[in-house]
């Protein structure tokens, strides 16, 4: 059996392929950021309360995150 794949057919493969890792990438950054947000928090609530523990209070800001 002999396929036949035109130009259209390539064109239509690349496209989606493009659209399919933008959004892998857009989500990436989505994550990203909110990963930097939990952080800023948690250094804020040390610098306020320097008895804290910034780890777990990351975690804690990290799934405030997720959730919003």
């Amino acid at each position: 059996m002999h396929t036949n794949i035109t130009m259209g057919d390539y064109e239509i493969k690349k496209e989606t392929e493009f659209e399919d890792t933008k959004t892998d990438t857009e989500e990436e950054l989505e994550d990203a950021g909110d990963k930097v947000k939990a952080g800023a928090k948690a250094f804020g609530k040390k610098v306020a309360d320097p008895d804290k523990d910034l780890e777990n209070e990351y975690e804690k800001e990290k799934i405030k995150e997720k959730m919003d």
